[in-house]
This record gives C-alpha cells, sequence and structure tokens, in this order.
C-alpha cells in the first residue's frame, strides 16, 4: 500500500514538473503574480513566486518583466526574514534584478523605483562607514527617472517624499530636492494608491511632526477605516496597531 502511494506521489510530481516546464513565460508571470497575492501561505509563496519567475527569466532572458517581478519578490522577502545578513542577502539580490531589468527596459518606472527601493533598503543596514554619501543622489537619480516616466507612480513618490524629509541636513544638499515638497510627493503616493496604508501613515507621521494634529488624525483614521489594503496581512500586523498609537499620542495633552 505504501508503495502504490509513494508511486501515485511521484507520478503526480511529476506530472505537475512537466506541466510547469511546458508554461509560457506569460502562464508563469500569471502564476507567480497570483502566488504573490496568497498571504495566506506568505512567505512561502514568495519564494514559490521567485522560482517561477526565475524560470521565466531563464526562458526569456531577453525580457525585462521577469526581472522586475524577482526584484519585487526580494524587496518583501528582504523586509520579512529575520536577521540583518539575511535582509541584506534577498536586498542585494533584488537590486541585481532591477538592475537586469533596467538594461532591458531603461523606460521602466517599477525598474528604477525597485533599484532605488532595494538599494535604499541595503543602506540602512550597512555601517555608515561602508556607505558612499553619494549613495543618497543616485537613490534621487532613479526615483526621479520612475516619476519622469509615470508621474503617479504611488511607492516612487511615496519613497521620494520620505528620502527628502529623513535625509540629515548636511546631506541635504547633495539632493536635488527640497524639505519643502515631502508633502506633496507623500500626497500623490496617497491619491494615486489610496489603499497603501504604508504611505498614509508615514504622512499622518509627517503632519504629526510639523505640528498639524488634525490632519495626522484624518490619515490615521483613515488607515482604521480601511476595508480594501493593499496589504491585509501587514495592515492587520503593522499599520492598523500604529494608527491606533498614533491616534492615542495625539490624544494625550
Amino acid at each position: 500500500m505504501r508503495a502504490a502511494v509513494a508511486f501515485i506521489t511521484s507520478v503526480v510530481a511529476i506530472a505537475a514538473a512537466s506541466l510547469l516546464l511546458a508554461a509560457t513565460v506569460p502562464e508563469l508571470i500569471e502564476q507567480g503574480d497570483r502566488l504573490q497575492r496568497d498571504e495566506e501561505k506568505f512567505p512561502k509563496s514568495l519564494e514559490e513566486a521567485l522560482s517561477l519567475y526565475r524560470q521565466a527569466s531563464t526562458m526569456q532572458p531577453e525580457t525585462a518583466v521577469p526581472h522586475i517581478r524577482i526584484a519585487e519578490v526580494c524587496l518583501a522577502l528582504g523586509d520579512e526574514v529575520k536577521g540583518k545578513d539575511r535582509s541584506l542577502g534577498w536586498y542585494r539580490q533584488g537590486e541585481h534584478a532591477a538592475e537586469e531589468a533596467i538594461q532591458r527596459q531603461e523606460k521602466s518606472a517599477d525598474a528604477h523605483f525597485l533599484l532605488a527601493a532595494n538599494r535604499g533598503k541595503m543602506v540602512n543596514l550597512l555601517p555608515f562607514w561602508k556607505v558612499s554619501p553619494t549613495i543618497l543622489a543616485d537613490l534621487e537619480k532613479h526615483l526621479d527617472r520612475a516619476l519622469a516616466l509615470d508621474p503617479g507612480h504611488a511607492r516612487a513618490n511615496h519613497m521620494m517624499g520620505m528620502l527628502l524629509y529623513r535625509t540629515p541636513g548636511p546631506l541635504r544638499l547633495l539632493l536635488n530636492g527640497k524639505r519643502e515638497q515631502v508633502e506633496g510627493y507623500l500626497l500623490r503616493s496617497v491619491e494615486s494608491d489610496p489603499t497603501s496604508a504604508d504611505a498614509r501613515l508615514d504622512l499622518a507621521e509627517f503632519y504629526k511632526e510639523t505640528g498639524r494634529p488634525a490632519q495626522a488624525r484624518t490619515h490615521a483614521q483613515a488607515i482604521l477605516a480601511m476595508h480594501d489594503s493593499s496589504s491585509s496581512r501587514a495592515w492587520m500586523e503593522k499599520y492598523r496597531p500604529a494608527a491606533e498609537q498614533l491616534l492615542k499620542n495625539l490624544s494625550t495633552p
């Protein structure tokens, strides 16, 4: 009986592998995209999606889309894994994939954003003596390019706003953007993707820190009212509690 079960299992596995190998690149991308949205199996679903995207990139190495998806998944995995070294490893892979995507399709706003995002995450984890100050200008350059290609790119607007807001005073001289532009970038991010609790929380924090509690309260409450967040898991685990805490802080004299 055990031998029969083992045989059936083996046949099913071989059949599944054959179907996967027979899939076209668009089909692999579609399967991977579905897995990325499968939060019940997270983070295993991301690793499975990554495997499909890598197969697609091997089948059509001249195509940018699989590399863009790889950079996307690596960014997400870098954010979720435990341990600085593991996170750095994912961000480096994401950075490389985004560079590959840009080589194939320079006019991809997503590729430029993902290069800036993965590279920026790496910078945040490295000791300051290992980071060149010119990296800030490099990040801004890729975000500028992403926004030139797609002015409504929600995540590029978000990252640009936070780059201009959080960069310390002396290093700000290396950037072309101005602190006065922060609010505009964050507002465009929220307007482009109202379901992004991440950007809305940063906008609420910005308003709180710049002495505008009414606006901060409005956006924190909007996070609590979300029913269609772009990531329900992250909303439940991170952004809703943060918004609740922000509202509590605003209510404290």
